[in-house]
């Protein structure tokens, strides 16, 4: 039915995985048992750093090099247990690790991979925030060269 499916979640900002994060990786399982590949997605920025402005520049620098790589293993590592459901079940699973904004980059990779059909969580833990600015989910689903299905977890009753 798809040939390439493009599952994007939010990993760098959580200690835990959302439930949407969660819910979406479980259904793009599903639906990848008979794609040709699955590619996982996700996108992360580096944090700001404040450093008073007497501290010489090479060590800025420096710490500024260190923190992104710590960025870079963390995000990497979040991932690869992501996956690893995923990877179990033999599903042809490829991950992507992206800098940079969320809204956009989703809809650059899925033209990258030429998905087919494109996965997301319906938003993320923030609530409030996801409705005053609109949530990646709703800028993706609008701007998405393939459809676009957004998981929300199942209601707890």
């Amino acid at each position: 039915m798809y040939k390439n499916i493009l599952l994007a979640a939010a990993l760098q900002n959580w200690e835990h995985y959302s439930a949407h994060a969660l819910a979406a990786r479980d259904l793009a399982a599903t639906l990848a048992r008979h794609a040709e590949r699955l590619h996982v997605l996700t996108v992360y920025e580096n944090e700001p750093i404040r450093i008073p402005a007497s501290v010489p520049p090479d060590v800025v620098t420096k710490f500024r090099e260190q923190q992104i790589d710590e960025a870079d293993r963390f995000v990497a590592e979040k991932m690869t247990a992501y996956v690893e459901p995923l990877k179990s079940q033999g599903l042809p699973v490829t991950t992507l690790l992206r800098l940079g904004s969320a809204r956009h980059l989703i809809i650059d990779v899925a033209q990258e991979v030429e998905a087919d059909l494109l996965v997301i969580g319906s938003h993320s833990k923030r609530r409030f925030l996801d409705i005053a600015l609109g949530g990646t989910a709703k800028h993706v689903s609008e701007h998405a060269p393939c459809p676009v299905v957004m998981v929300a977890p199942k209601a707890k009753t």
